[in-house]
């Protein structure tokens, strides 16, 4: 790496190899706080296998509720309120973030709210 007639260059390696190479040196798994503190049925809906703990990744506060009322009804269980929900989420250790913007299509990209080092992954089924 270096300067060469102004310009930055590389050795040899893309960028996409020096991510590969540094991915493995840190932990980006977010470890749960407060676990004892939060409603019991929260802290499973986050240990559940759909929910991804990682720093690096957003998820929009309506999708992670609307996630959480889906695994309330596959449970049997009656879920929280969204206020009580964002209380506990926050208790967690999940950072409630104001207008981080999702894009979801031409003219639809709209101001909202995220929670921060958490993802959601999507159900494939199996037929």
């Amino acid at each position: 790496m270096g300067w060469y007639k102004g310009r930055y260059v590389m050795n040899h390696r893309t960028l996409s190899q020096w991510f590969d190479a540094s991915r493995h040196k840190k932990d980006n798994y977010f470890r749960i706080r407060n676990r004892d503190q939060a409603d019991k049925n929260v802290v499973k809906f986050v240990y559940s296998p759909n929910v991804v703990k990682n720093r690096r990744l957003y998820a929009p506060c309506a999708t992670v509720y609307k996630y959480y009322l889906e695994y309330c009804d596959q449970q049997g269980i009656t879920p929280l309120g969204n206020r009580q929900f964002k209380k506990n989420m926050q208790l967690l250790g999940f950072v409630y973030q104001k207008h981080h913007r999702f894009y979801a299509g031409y003219y639809q990209n709209k101001v909202t709210t995220a929670y921060k080092n958490i993802g959601i992954r999507s159900q494939t089924k199996n037929k």
